[in-house]
Parts: C-alpha cells; sequence; structure tokens
C-alpha cells in the first residue's frame, strides 16, 4: 500500500482517487478551492443550476459509466434530439415529414465531408469546437449525449459519496505551492509527504508545479498545444423561448445556445435553462481576427442569443456568465510523462480517446489503475 496524494478535485482527480483507493492505497485529495468539483459544478440560484458552459452527458462514455457504477441509485437522463436541433440557415437538422430531407441529412452525415454545413454543425454539437471525436459523434447521432435530471453537481456528488463512503479524505483550500522529492509543500508552509503523485489540477496548474521537477521535460512535455478557450452565458428564465427547439447552432461563428429544460423537463417545469457559448475566435486558422478580445466574444454571443430568442432579457431570473473558459488544448498531454518522477497527470487536456469529461474520467481512472507502474508502489493483488 502507498500513500497517494491526489492534487485537484474535479472529475479527473476524483476518478482518479476512487481507482487508487481501489487499488489498496491510502488516498488524500488536496483541492484549493473551498468546494469540489471543478468545471463540473453547479451555483444554484432560484431553483435554477447554472453551469461552467454547456454540458452533455455521453451515455457511452466513462464518466457515465463510473458514475452508474458507483450508485445503485439510477440515472435518469434525456436526450439532446436531432429534430429538435436547428442550423442556422439551413433549418432543423433532422426535420419531422420531410423525407427528402431526412436522406439529404443522412448521406451529408454519413461522407463527413468537412464542407457541408450539417456534417460542421454535427461535429460542432458533438465536441463544442474541439474537434472530430468519434466516440462522442457515434453517441450523438444515436441520441445518447443527454442532460441528467440530477445536473452535473449531482453526478459529482455521487463521486464524493463514494470517496467518503470508502474512507478517502478531502482537504479543501489547501493550496499546493511545491513539490520536491515526493514532498508537497501547501501554501499555509504545510509539509506532506507520500509515495506517488497524481496531478489533476488542471494543464496551467500542472506545469507550474512541474516545472520545480523537471523544468526541461516541463518545457518539452507542455509546450507542445495551444489552448482553446469559450465565452458562456447561462440564464435561468421565466419563459420559453427557443419555441420547442431544444439547441441552435451558428457552426461558422461557433456559437450555439442549448435550453436544459428543453431537453431535461424535470429540471423546471415554468421556465428554461438556456446555456449559450462561444468557442474560439479570437483567431482563426490563417491568423485573421475575428473577435478582438474575449469581452468582444461574450459581447458578440449576446447579440447571438438577441437575436435567436429575442426577448429573453425581459424574462431573467438568474444568470450567470464567464468571458474566457477552457475548454481544452489542441495537443493532449501525455500522462505518464512524469512517471520516472513519481508523477502520474490526469485531466481532460491528458491523451485519451475521450474528450471533455469522459476525457477527464477516463485520464483519472487510468492514473489511478498505473499507480503499480511507479518505482517503490505496490498495490493490493
Amino acid at each position: 500500500m502507498a500513500r497517494v496524494i491526489v492534487i485537484g478535485s474535479g472529475i479527473a482527480g476524483l476518478s482518479a482517487a476512487i481507482h487508487a483507493s481501489a487499488a489498496g492505497h491510502h488516498v488524500v485529495i488536496l483541492e484549493k478551492a473551498s468546494r469540489i468539483g471543478g468545471r463540473g459544478t453547479s451555483q444554484n440560484k432560484d431553483t435554477f443550476s447554472l453551469h461552467y458552459g454547456p454540458h452533455l452527458l455521453d451515455k457511452k462514455g466513462p464518466f457515465y459509466k463510473l458514475c452508474r457504477t458507483l450508485s445503485r441509485v439510477r440515472i435518469s437522463t434525456a436526450p439532446l434530439r436531432l429534430d429538435k436541433i436547428e442550423i442556422v440557415g439551413a433549418g432543423l437538422l433532422r426535420p419531422t415529414g420531410n423525407i427528402s430531407k431526412v436522406i439529404e441529412t443522412k448521406k451529408a452525415l454519413k461522407a463527413k465531408n468537412p464542407k457541408n454545413p450539417i456534417f460542421k454543425s454535427s461535429e460542432y454539437i458533438s465536441s463544442w469546437g474541439l474537434g472530430f471525436n468519434k466516440p462522442r459523434w457515434n453517441s450523438f447521432l444515436k441520441s445518447k449525449l443527454c442532460v441528467s435530471n440530477e445536473g452535473w453537481i449531482g453526478l459529482i456528488g455521487r463521486l464524493a459519496a463514494a470517496l467518503d463512503e470508502i474512507g478517502v479524505l478531502i482537504e479543501t483550500k489547501s493550496e499546493v505551492k511545491s513539490i520536491k522529492d515526493k514532498k508537497i509543500k501547501l501554501k499555509n508552509g504545510r509539509m506532506v509527504e507520500c509515495d506517488a503523485i497524481i496531478l489533476a489540477c488542471g494543464f496551467n496548474g500542472a506545469k507550474k508545479l512541474l516545472n520545480n521537477i523537471d523544468s526541461k521535460l516541463s518545457d518539452e512535455v507542455f509546450s507542445r498545444g495551444t489552448r482553446i478557450t469559450a465565452s458562456v452565458i447561462e440564464a435561468g428564465i421565466t419563459s420559453k423561448p427557443m419555441a420547442g427547439k431544444q439547441c441552435i447552432i451558428d457552426q461558422p461563428s461557433g456559437m450555439a445556445i442549448i435550453d436544459y429544460v428543453g431537453i431535461q423537463p424535470r429540471l423546471n417545469i415554468t421556465g428554461s435553462h438556456i446555456s449559450a457559448i462561444a468557442v474560439g475566435g479570437l483567431k482563426s486558422d490563417n491568423g485573421d481576427t475575428i473577435f478582438q478580445s474575449p469581452d468582444e466574444r461574450a459581447d458578440k454571443l449576446e447579440s447571438f442569443l438577441d437575436s435567436q430568442i429575442s426577448g429573453w432579457k425581459d424574462h431573467i431570473v438568474t444568470e450567470m456568465r464567464q468571458e474566457t473558459i477552457t475548454l481544452g488544448h489542441s495537443k493532449a498531454v501525455d500522462g505518464m510523462a512524469f512517471k520516472h518522477h513519481g508523477v502520474l497527470l490526469a485531466g481532460a487536456w491528458v491523451q485519451s480517446e475521450y474528450i471533455l469529461a469522459d476525457a477527464a474520467a477516463q485520464s483519472g481512472i487510468i492514473a489511478g489503475q498505473s499507480l503499480k507502474t511507479l518505482a517503490n508502489v505496490k498495490t493490493l493483488e
């Protein structure tokens, strides 16, 4: 049995801790914030649970499977439906009663033509602009991208409850200042010794800590990709301005609106939970500037909302806006790159066949199960 410290309590950190503990290790999670969950948390305001950008749960992905395994209580979900998705300028993705349009859509999706607006829009909604990801795209086509009636805070709660049951300690407000020779120094001056470390504290947080361990390797590993960001607007409103649609996409501008309640009516019976996102756009592939700054991107997103669901501002109950959130990175990091230092990496930014929450969960699972590959770390047989 090894002493394992997991730094970060997002989906990746919680997943890693569950699997490290299952392997027989003594696990402690250190989290610098006052609450767990990272970007997977929500803020409950006036009966609405506001998120940090649109989240769709993939029922075929590792995060859903982990949540389902940890609790006997069934996860109630409702799928994003293709016949309720509108592409700006092209109409519904799969309109009912229009056989010719349905056939056209099927052909476009099968061909995966990168110039076809139907395929590009499906790629965008399935990945939120991170590029084509086959597992998640297939889930989208099979109506497996869903909204849970628990919200993301409820799913995070399942992981936290499992860790509490097996006795894994989570220390919040514990910011790590540095790591050296498997000794962790906290910002409050406290020192913690361990046998192995799993860094699940985000791309920038991990890079900063690893610079003190091996700056040359850190520069090599973390300099390969660029950050992909977005602006988001979330609002709980008393009206239903989407007129039966669950999602509106303008793929060329990288913008979309979803209504959580339109997908999962059990979240609120009277209004709508609008989540809008504008991805990237600060620089296009050829270097031309689309938006001058994140605040301009956020302003354009608000204008997009005004144009598509006119009057939504008149019915706001509560809202949350963020000019910049990180969705991912153009190049993923090798989670085993620092294993000879006794450190494994976990997060959506770590190499995986998945993206978003599923990449975070999968990388955490792999890290927790891979501790046996580190020197001086023994697992239960």
